[in-house]
């Protein structure tokens, strides 16, 4: 949906920030504070060989360093001709300035850091919020210190979602797809005698008249749910236009991003403008004190925090492994599935957080952790009952979607049987504090050939020989019956193999299995790799490593360990629909346990920021409170249980910062660990 705004009238930049709202931010409390208590302490020198240091996790951290510097010296020699935003920019007033045609201020340097129209800020005049333009009621939503999550969480939205018009389209269409799923499987299960079909030739002989009158109680409970839930996700997407169309305004006449350069424009340069846009409006505010500037000022790990307030906490939780998915009664292994994430994202979520998106300060007083360990358990049993009650539905949705979706693909491309992906409880490992979902798919994109081709390297002979005598019997098969079928046409369609089997049906069936066994036959031509330098390649680009790992990358143990993460399709597809049935179990006997140190957790690991709120500590890089010297952290962390697993924090802060590189640390202790 399009929208150009009619307020054409020239604006200044007298009227803006003398009518602003001063910024609001969450009060600071000293008791609630969590004091640093760290000891400053040389790095130990590393053990081993210089291959070893570089194939472990400090080894890790040391390439990502200069992968770091590398990264900033790359943007700043591209950047060095170019216009750049960001930096410091005195008055308007104490510059000489020329206006271009695209509507920003250079300065006589060429300086683009104030690269919006002096209109661009212009403060909304007070009048009746109907009445304001997209645009205005864009800058109000900026200004609202109350609700900046939402607003950043909508900017991001409509850079990923490229543009407004592409994202409620996507939104509509994906209501659409639902609403066919499951109209279709009501009618084919529900309306449809089968017990008829093989005597009639024509639909509507099989069809039951009024049909819904014949549903059990369940099945018709089950529709009304989902009629409900239909109905107000479109009424959502309806509301959401809007503020979407808000955002549209904020890009195209506040950031100067027009919708066609929303698909090739970076991030982190979005991010640039937004942080210095923020600074243009405080040194125009002459009246802001220096405790209301350093509330209003925006940092690129600000936005992030916003974006990311809630997924970080969860990273962290699985960081600290303090979350027990495993199935009641079959062992240890941690199995994470859609349904089971959806769950758990609604019990912690939506009971931490209030509705605009910040920690619910009584879960940061030791004194509440009796009764709110005990609210948690409770909330884990009742979604236990509830995800019991649905599964049947759930279970049958899936399958039906999946067939619909997925059968074409299988149908031209069988070898996708055997092709991998990364588990979703991987994906968890694997992720960064503070990395966005796109920049975070992108890693997964470049370690994906990679991981495939070092399980290629260890081969299983055997399984070898067995899929090249399957392959050649459904061959056999499969080329007698296309020879019959090519000497008589109607041999497919009449003549049955076996009970209402035709020959048609074999083909295909055959076929399947042909390209299944072909796909675990590696080919002639292929050259053997040593599987450690692969592996290591892919490790880098995924940024994890398990410490028992180091120096044994191309033994069978490393093997399993990945495998385990990377593993295939089909595996995850059966894990997903048993996971339906398991969520409840888990819910109801595993999650129940681990609710006192989810509770200790979010309070130990939640820290208050200036005009920030609470975030996860992990998140604000924190290296007084989570340093890890094994990982050249300045600083030690005063207890090993507050140190994050495996230099999660120490990675995560280098990559932010080579994603982000104009960005500085507010911490004297990640400074100088960025100069080690």
């Amino acid at each position: 949906m399009e929208h150009t705004s009619t307020d054409n009238e020239e604006n200044t930049w007298s009227a803006v920030l003398a009518t602003m709202p001063r910024p609001q931010q969450e009060p600071y409390d000293d008791d609630d504070a969590l004091p640093p208590d760290s000891l400053l302490i040389e790095v130990p020198e590393s053990e081993g060989s210089p291959h070893n240091q570089e194939a472990g996790p400090a080894g890790f951290v040391r390439r990502a360093a200069r992968a770091v510097h590398t990264r900033i010296q790359d943007i700043s020699s591209q950047a060095a001709d170019a216009p750049r935003l960001g930096g410091p920019m005195p008055p308007p007033r104490h510059r000489s300035q020329a206006t271009y045609g695209d509507g920003r201020i250079y300065s006589a340097s060429g300086d683009a850091s104030t690269a919006w129209s002096r209109r661009s800020i212009r403060q909304p005049r007070a009048r009746d919020s109907t009445a304001l333009s997209y645009r205005e009621r864009a800058l109000r939503a900026w200004r609202d210190a109350k609700h900046q999550d939402e607003f950043f969480c909508r900017v991001y939205a409509y850079y990923t979602g490229k543009g407004a018009l592409t994202l409620i389209l996507t939104r509509v269409l994906q209501l659409a797809t639902l609403l066919f799923v499951v109209a279709l499987s009501t009618f084919v299960f529900g309306c449809i005698d089968h017990a008829k079909v093989r005597k009639q030739k024509s639909l509507s002989a099989v069809v039951i008249p009024q049909c819904a009158s014949h549903f059990s109680l369940p099945a018709t409970l089950f529709l009304w749910a989902f009629a409900a839930f239909w109905a107000a996700q479109l009424v959502r997407t309806v509301l959401d236009i809007p503020p979407l169309l808000e955002i549209r305004a904020f890009f195209t006449e506040v950031l100067g991003v027009q919708p066609a350069d929303i698909g090739t424009i970076a991030w982190h340069e979005v991010v640039n403008r937004m942080v210095t846009l923020r600074e243009v409006e405080i040194r125009e505010y002459r009246n802001l004190t220096k405790s209301r500037i350093l509330g209003y000022r925006l940092t690129a790990d600000g936005i992030i925090n916003r974006i990311m307030r809630r997924e970080n906490y969860m990273l962290a939780l699985f960081n600290k492994d303090l979350l027990d998915i495993s199935v009641p009664g079959l062992g240890k292994e941690q199995v994470l599935t859609k349904a089971l994430e959806w769950n758990l994202s609604f019990c912690l979520m939506n009971y931490l957080f209030d509705e605009r998106g910040q920690l619910r300060r009584r879960f940061l007083k030791e004194s509440n952790r009796a009764i709110l360990s005990e609210g948690l358990r409770r909330r884990f049993k009742f979604m236990a009952v509830i995800n019991m009650m649905f599964a049947p539905f759930i279970v049958l949705f899936l399958v039906l979607y999946s067939f619909l979706r997925y059968f074409e693909e299988l149908y031209h491309e069988p070898g996708t049987l055997t092709s991998r992906a990364f588990t979703p409880y991987a994906k968890y490992k694997f992720r960064n504090f503070n990395e966005v979902p796109h920049t975070f798919r992108t890693r997964l994109s470049s370690a994906h050939p990679k991981a495939a081709l070092y399980l290629s390297q260890f081969r299983n002979d055997a399984l070898i020989a067995v899929a090249r005598f399957v392959s050649f019997v459904a061959g056999s098969f499969t080329a007698l019956l296309i020879v019959f079928t090519v000497v008589d046409n109607e041999l497919s369609l009449e003549f049955e193999i076996s009970g209402h089997r035709t020959v048609l049906f074999y083909i295909g069936l055959f076929s399947a299995i042909l390209a299944a066994a072909r796909g675990m036959i590696p080919a002639e031509e292929q050259e053997y790799l040593h599987p450690a330098w692969i592996i290591r390649d892919a490790l880098e680009d995924l940024q994890y490593m398990e410490p028992e790992w180091r120096g044994k990358l191309d033994t069978t143990m490393v093997r399993r360990g990945f495998e385990s993460l990377f593993t295939y399709k089909l595996l995850i597809f059966f894990h997903e629909l048993l996971g339906v049935v398991t969520a409840p179990f888990i819910m109801l006997f595993s999650l129940p346990g681990c609710a006192e140190k989810v509770i200790d957790f979010f309070r130990e690991f939640t820290v208050n920021v200036d005009g920030l709120g609470y975030v996860c500590s992990f998140a604000a890089f924190d290296f007084e409170k989570h340093g890890n010297v094994k990982f050249s952290a300045p600083t030690r962390a005063p207890g090993e249980h507050l140190a994050s697993k495996n230099g999660k924090m120490e990675q995560s802060f280098l990559a932010f910062k080579a994603g982000y590189p104009e960005w500085q640390p507010r911490d004297q202790a990640a400074s100088i660990y960025l100069q080690r």
